[in-house]
């Protein structure tokens, strides 16, 4: 086998292009999908929120909104600095949730209509469904009454289910028959707006604010929906508590743990800063490509230190250099060249210094003499190089050279 089999690739460079180019586009796609993976979740996990198809979630009434012929939709707040800027929004908060991140949008909210949907149901997911859940029983009553710790004396109670009606002000279309086990609620500072057959709260609006709890969840989820009544009474509640003219409906999705956070690497995929990602991704290219295509062959190595003769006067040169003593080379430079123009003209062999000046002098003009002075009496290495040039031009004229 020849040398150059030895040494042959066993790969061609357009099959390693080709590796390197879906390695880049892999690690994009890894970061892209790192970088937006919790955005990109779809909210199946059977919990109590209005990204949830199991009978505790929320989707259902979500997509009915979405679906009915009229200006409102249902939207899904996903950023902190979006819970003052909606109308209505509707909290779903789950057994486990913190009382005061429910405090937190409260806060927020300030005047703004609000609705906190109080969780009732104990469940589990599936194994081998984790959208849908199975029921475990209904929660401690503590378990919710801690949720709602701004409401004065609050109590959970739960009874057998009825008709439902309207108090005050709240309109009758919106009240629907009471599931088989009632959740309601009670406390001091509370405004009944739906009661039961004793009169107990079902919905209630706390304060003098617009602040609403919705007691008994089976009223709006996806349980609920199940009843064409229930649906219609649902959208009626909620149309009732919304702003006059407003656009949507909310749902709360960072109470549940499904907002987006902020990230460095999303500032850089996302407006303003999307346009300097694209330019320094077209910079990276284009220094990809000139290392692939190169100009030329590859530059051999260079010894630190050359062989011959050039070598020492390259290095006799820097020291001089070093030492800061170029003119005081002057004199050795018009020796040589006294010594060369001698030669190529037939000097005489056995004269003396002073008889071989005077021959040179002769020759041409200006003078070997005067210049040799002005290459001996250099103060500095500019004047060594006027007097040097000098020099080299007289020898060009006498021996004629070039």
């Amino acid at each position: 086998m020849s040398a150059d089999g030895h040494n042959a690739s066993p790969f061609s460079p357009r099959t390693m292009l080709w590796v390197a180019a879906a390695g880049i586009l892999a690690f994009a796609a890894l970061l892209l999908l790192g970088t937006y993976a919790p955005d990109l979740r779809n909210g199946r996990n059977g919990g109590a929120h209005a990204l949830s198809t199991s009978a505790v979630g929320f989707r259902g009434i979500a997509d009915y909104i979405d679906d009915l012929p009229w200006d409102i939709a249902s939207y899904f707040v996903r950023q902190d600095d979006q819970w003052g800027d909606v109308a209505l929004l509707v909290l779903t908060p789950e057994a486990g949730t913190d009382p005061a991140e429910i405090e937190k949008r409260l806060k927020a909210r300030g005047e703004s209509a609000t609705l906190i949907v109080l969780p009732k149901w104990r469940v589990a997911p599936l194994p081998d469904k984790t959208a849908w859940v199975q029921n475990g029983g209904p929660l401690p009553t503590f378990a919710i009454e801690q949720l709602v710790r701004q409401v004065p004396n609050v109590a959970i109670t739960r009874s057998a289910g009825g008709q439902l009606r309207a108090a005050g002000e709240f309109p009758a279309e919106g009240v629907t028959g009471a599931p088989a086990q009632l959740q309601t609620i009670s406390g001091r500072n509370i405004r009944p707006l739906i009661v039961d057959g004793e009169g107990r709260a079902v919905l209630a609006e706390i304060g003098d604010r617009e602040l609403y709890i919705l007691a008994d969840p089976d009223l709006l989820n996806n349980q609920g929906m199940r009843s064409a009544e229930t649906a219609r009474a649902a959208i009626a509640m909620l149309n009732w508590l919304n702003s006059t003219g407003a656009e949507t409906i909310d749902f709360d999705l960072t109470l549940n743990g499904f907002g987006r956070s902020p990230s460095l690497l999303k500032l850089a995929f996302e407006p303003p800063f999307l346009a300097l990602t694209i330019a320094l991704l077209g910079a990276a290219l284009l220094a990809g490509i000139q290392a692939i295509f190169r100009f030329g062959p590859p530059a051999g190595e260079v010894r630190e230190i050359a062989f011959g003769k050039r070598a020492l006067v390259d290095n006799s040169a820097a020291l001089l250099k070093l030492a800061r003593r170029e003119h005081r080379t002057g004199d050795r430079y018009a020796a040589l060249t006294r010594d060369a123009v001698a030669q190529a003209t037939g000097a005489p062999a056995h004269a003396d210094d002073a008889a071989l000046d005077a021959y040179l002098d002769r020759l041409a003009s200006p003078r070997f003499t005067e210049l040799a002075a002005a290459a001996r009496d250099a103060a500095d290495p500019g004047a060594l190089t006027t007097a040097a040039r000098a020099l080299y031009r007289w020898r060009r004229d006498v021996i004629r050279e070039g």
